[in-house]
């Protein structure tokens, strides 16, 4: 009795400090993934600082005078010393207030609070469509015996991972005839819009690799001992594969998965310009070329910001997966 309420006790005391051990993980993750953020929001306000071309003079007009130039730089403060302004932008961002627009004239966070949704959408919808592709094509080829099904498989993700995304949607757009205007905001009316913008991002090759990466590793899986006693046990097919093939299998898949759904928000710039999507990536190309500093600097803080965290929450769901994952 001693030594099984000792072996219980040692038990006990090991849950406790795996606990431990994650929640300290856990707190460094998220102090770096701050520290991360930190750094994009440097590197957003340097980006515009290094490039060529002067906001104040983007925003007057190539026949606005020197001294009315001067009185602008003076007001949005580009006058000032580079360190100064980056803590007025710092400042500004930990408050909210991101300025005011210089191509748009209206406030930077009513431009994130409109074109952010739409940029969301698109997003959800890719990685929706994304999924339920990957994961039957992934279960599909790892348990097929077909030489053909594999070789199949791979020349279509080369093909998939070779092609450009706007060469996908310029083709797409000249079959299908999708219309480059009249996108509408309101659910469900904006999936009819979404759904060839999202499929052309689904096409592109993080897809592909997604699904060579969860087919390698439920073809590994298979290998595993505890896979051929499910198959002795006689479990259904449902379970054997989502439970013994599947869970085991997507920590992996989802660590990329994260990362690639952190670019997708940054490459919706393209598709978006493309379609002519009212989103954040359109917002940020007009910024960029009318040099309207504040935007820019916000709109790459906020999909700098996203992607780290996104990163992360990807980083806890492998964990959450497979315990073997390391944070």
């Amino acid at each position: 009795m001693a030594q099984a309420a000792g072996a219980t006790g040692k038990t006990e005391q090991k849950v406790v400090d795996n606990r431990k051990v994650f929640a300290f993980e856990i707190g460094f993750r998220l102090i770096r993934a701050m520290a991360v953020s930190f750094w994009v929001t440097v590197i957003a306000f340097l980006m515009m600082r290094i490039a060529p071309g002067d906001p104040a003079r983007a925003a007057l007009g190539l026949e606005a005078t020197e001294e009315e130039v001067a009185i602008l730089r003076k007001q949005l403060g580009l006058d000032r010393p580079l360190y100064e302004q980056f803590i007025n932008f710092f400042t500004g961002v930990l408050r909210g207030d991101f300025g005011i627009s210089l191509s748009f004239n209206r406030e930077v966070s009513d431009i994130i609070f409109t074109a952010l949704p739409t940029s969301l959408w698109l997003v959800l919808l890719t990685f929706i469509m994304g999924w339920s592709i990957v994961i039957p094509l992934a279960l599909f080829v790892a348990t097929s015996k077909s030489v053909i099904v594999a070789y199949l498989f791979r020349s279509t993700t080369a093909i998939s991972i070779a092609l450009p995304n706007f060469f996908i949607a310029l083709i797409l757009i000249l079959l299908i005839g999708h219309p480059l205007f009249g996108y509408t905001p309101e659910f469900p009316e904006n999936l009819g819009y979404l759904w060839l913008p999202a499929f052309v991002m689904v096409s592109s090759g993080g897809i592909a690799i997604m699904t060579r990466i969860l087919a390698s590793s439920i073809s590994d899986t298979l290998k595993e001992e505890y896979v051929e006693t499910g198959v002795f046990r006689g479990i259904s097919r449902f379970r054997f594969l989502f439970y013994y093939l599947l869970k085991p299998s997507l920590a992996p898949t989802v660590a990329l998965a994260a990362f690639g759904l952190g670019t997708a928000i940054g490459t919706t710039a393209i598709i978006e310009s493309i379609f002519s999507i009212p989103g954040v990536g359109t917002e940020l190309l007009a910024a960029v070329n009318g040099r309207d500093y504040p935007t820019v600097q916000a709109l790459t803080f906020i999909f700098g910001v996203m992607v780290v965290f996104i990163s992360f929450i990807g980083d806890l769901l492998a964990y959450w997966l497979d315990r073997r994952v390391k944070l």
